[in-house]
């Protein structure tokens, strides 16, 4: 049976002040913003506001038994937020609701929509008709009026196309989400972050009313700490998601063109104290009888108390391919 090897890193006493600054990546901005401009998903300048710095994919787990399970859903600080969400799709960014997020807007006529999944795809109707819109292929070219030329981006995705193309009525679609969650009462004095695995191609986010930031870049994972914004009980999520934006120009592949929330969202639980990110490089002797994992991490501290007393402890598992089966591995030095 083949072996997949993990890692399991405790806790436990980190020696000194703990604290990992990193330098925001370009594009990358950090505020407290009451509301957007409306200009973010035409700006290529701009590629996010207050989401997180991209990171290794791990997980937070409780203890060791559930950590040696590998997978999110074994942890008790990891929450789906798939399923139904109420849902408005509009063909242009004019027409959207412009208040859904106001906790007491009412959206108890909206449609339901499963999360994930692509709106094109799940408003085909059985008599082949389409509740939310166009599902639209094409090879290189981009889905809206462009023209090969340098710095043709600066038209923007809003320009008017021929009348026989699908985005000349349906110039930019907006599809408006809605759903509420409670969190677990273990996560008290937690920081909580909302996940975002894959979203085509631009969305902000509220969390109970307040705006929170937005994000481009589709085909990776957009989290932001919204811990500042929940409340105890009932909390209300609310996301607009555009089709295109000025990321569009580069995800000009052959495809479809799909727009929507098409993965997975998750609620995700750490301590103030955490691992931010971590790289985790393997390397074999020249005799290839013996291994070496060279592991850095980057250590976050988001309590206002100095983080002293700490230390990192690694444990190294052998797990059967595709089973939560592992033993630890012997004679490993850490």
């Amino acid at each position: 049976m083949k072996k997949l090897l993990i890692i399991i890193l405790l806790f436990e006493s980190f020696v000194s002040a703990a604290f990992a600054v990193r330098d925001s990546l370009g594009g990358f901005q950090y505020a407290l913003v009451q509301a957007p401009d409306g200009k973010e998903w035409e700006s290529p300048e701009r590629l996010a506001l207050n989401k997180e710095q991209p990171r290794a994919t791990f997980f937070s787990f409780a203890d060791v038994v559930s950590a040696r399970k590998v997978l999110p859903e074994h942890s008790a600080y990891w929450m789906s937020l798939n399923g139904d969400w109420k849902f408005k799709w509009v063909p242009n960014p004019d027409e959207r609701p412009k208040d859904f997020q106001r906790t007491d807007y009412d959206v108890s006529a909206w449609d339901d929509i499963h999360v994930p999944s692509s709106w094109n795809i799940y408003g085909i109707q059985k008599d082949g008709t389409q509740k939310y819109g166009t599902p639209i292929y094409v090879n290189q070219p981009v889905i809206f009026q462009h023209k090969v030329a340098v710095d043709d981006w600066r038209g923007g995705v809003m320009r008017t196309p021929p009348a026989h193309w699908t985005t000349y009525k349906h110039r930019n679609e907006v599809g408006s989400y809605r759903r509420d969650f409670t969190l677990p009462a273990g996560w008290n004095g937690r920081e909580v972050f909302i996940n975002f695995d894959g979203v085509d191609s631009f969305f902000y986010l509220w969390i109970n009313g307040q705006y929170v930031g937005f994000s481009k870049n589709s085909r990776n994972t957009a989290s932001f700490n919204i811990t500042p914004y929940l409340t105890a009980g009932k909390n209300t999520v609310a996301v607009a998601v555009y089709r295109s934006s000025d990321a569009s120009f580069l995800e000009a592949q052959d495809m479809f063109r799909l727009p929507g929330i098409f993965r997975t969202v998750a609620l995700t639980s750490v301590p103030k104290l955490h691992v931010r990110d971590l790289v985790v490089i393997p390397d074999l002797n020249s005799a290839f009888d013996e291994g070496t994992l060279s592991i850095k991490a980057d250590i976050r501290n988001l309590d206002k108390k100095e983080a002293k007393g700490y230390s990192m402890v690694y444990s190294l598992y052998a797990n059967k391919l595709y089973s939560d089966e592992n033993t630890p591995l012997a004679n490993v030095a850490a």
